[in-house]
């Protein structure tokens, strides 16, 4: 087995990347805090192969004082680093953002010399390992949780089932150094824990690259949720952090091409990018309106984050026309979701306590129809002026993120004012207009 040293003082991204490195490449990870400690543990481990360090740990230039013992010990072993270092990248692999799983993997198994065959051929055993301290940091698992016995595995927890509070203690108290989960599902269990170890962290001790990936995850693990349980204590808790950090992002970008480098540089999703691009330029439109006001900033807000809440992925949420529908390859059921996700969305919603008002007709509007069904291009008198706002804001937001850096404002804003034509936009496309675009 591999053996890697993670040089981290966050135990939670210490266990995030140990999910990670020991499913994918076959890792044997062992953890260090900070260079002291790391160099410590390469002297009395010979066998280590990799060592990846953070950048810098508080006030320490943790990878640059690694990489100058193994230069100076003359050790042979490879080298990544996580987040900013002074090190020469032509030499170390850097990963900007900790909470990259894909890029650590991919860094990871390039240093080991894994290829992506080797990966795919892994041989993996019928239960496959979890160490028992990562599950003990769960509240709950999206799969059966086995530990062996005389007989074989017998299943300890169920899938989403809350997980006891003494489970530490059981842990501890048996020695228990692994449990396992089915061979089948121990990717999306990986995936599960990702999401789990993202929303615990603290926001504002993170970089702006690890804020983007925990806000994704973050957001994903809400979807899958909500999906599942609906509307609960653990949900709107969940959705009132993320909330209030994409509010936050989008209130400190300064301009909105830099918004759209950090998604584009970490890789963000459509769903995820299109909500938060939502929420730069819808709070910029209800700002700038001459009816705008605190509530009405904070209600179209909520909207931009909960608006696709009912769809289930990104292939879905970039159908926005009756003519994207026909032309896509969704099997009949999945169409139909779509063409009801509005409604479903505003029926899921009408459960959130103290949700702001007039979110759900705005939702239930939001692709024009009157009953949250279906696509129109024909906007009747009924439909509110928030949900026009926001239709225009969406609009605006899918040439953004089609576009990408290349997105040109005036050719943007000329393409709407010819479609959206009536009084009732004007104003609208006027605040549009000076969008800070950078």
């Amino acid at each position: 087995m591999r053996t890697t040293l993670l040089v981290e003082n966050d135990h939670n991204l210490e266990n995030f990347y140990e999910i990670n490195l020991h499913t994918w490449v076959g890792a044997k990870v062992l953890s260090a805090p900070d260079a002291k400690f790391a160099i410590d543990c390469i002297q009395k481990n010979p066998d280590i192969e990799l060592i990846i360090a953070k950048g810098n740990i508080k006030n320490e230039k943790t990878a640059a004082a690694i990489a100058a013992f193994l230069q100076q010990a003359n050790v042979n072993c490879e080298l990544i680093v996580i987040g900013h270092s002074d090190l020469d990248p032509e030499i170390y692999d850097h990963i900007l953002s900790g909470l990259d799983a894909k890029k650590l993997v991919q860094a990871a198994a390039k240093r080991l010399g894994v290829t992506a065959k080797d990966m795919a051929m892994m041989q993996v055993p019928d239960f496959f390992p979890i160490p028992a301290k990562l599950i003990a940091t769960l509240e709950d698992t999206n799969c059966d949780i086995y530990e062996e016995n005389e007989f074989g595995y017998g299943v300890l927890y169920q899938a989403f089932n809350k997980l006891p509070p003494n489970k530490a203690q059981y842990i501890t108290e048996n020695k228990i150094e692994n449990f396992y989960v089915k061979k089948s599902d121990r990717l999306i269990f990986v995936s599960y824990y990702n999401q789990e170890v993202a929303s615990t962290l603290d926001f504002l001790k993170l970089d702006e690259n690890e804020q983007i990936n925990q806000m994704e995850l973050a957001q994903n693990l809400l979807q899958e949720k909500i999906a599942r349980m609906g509307i609960t204590d653990e949900t709107v808790e969940l959705a009132k952090k993320n909330m209030t950090n994409m509010g936050l992002t989008a209130k400190r970008t300064s301009s909105l091409k830099s918004l759209l480098k950090r998604l584009m540089s970490n890789k963000a999703g459509y769903l995820f990018k299109h909500s938060q691009i939502l929420m730069f330029v819808t709070a910029h439109l209800m700002e700038n309106l001459d009816w705008g006001t605190k509530e009405q900033i904070a209600k179209i807000q909520f909207v931009s984050f909960f608006h696709d809440i009912a769809l289930e992925n990104d292939q879905q949420a970039q159908i926005h026309t009756e003519q994207d529908l026909r032309a896509s390859d969704l099997p009949k059921d999945k169409k139909e979701l779509i063409k009801k996700h509005a409604q479903d969305g505003a029926t899921i919603l009408s459960k959130y306590p103290n949700a702001p008002m007039g979110v759900e007709q705005i939702i239930k509007q939001h692709h024009g129809t009157i009953n949250g069904y279906g696509f129109s291009e024909h906007y009747s008198q009924n439909i509110s002026p928030m949900a026009i706002v926001f239709i225009l804001a969406e609009d605006f937001v899918d040439e953004v993120i089609n576009s990408g850096l290349e997105f040109n404002m005036e050719a943007k804003i000329a393409q709407m004012r010819e479609r959206f034509s009536t009084q009732r936009f004007k104003k609208i496309l006027d605040v549009m207009e000076t969008v800070v675009v950078g």
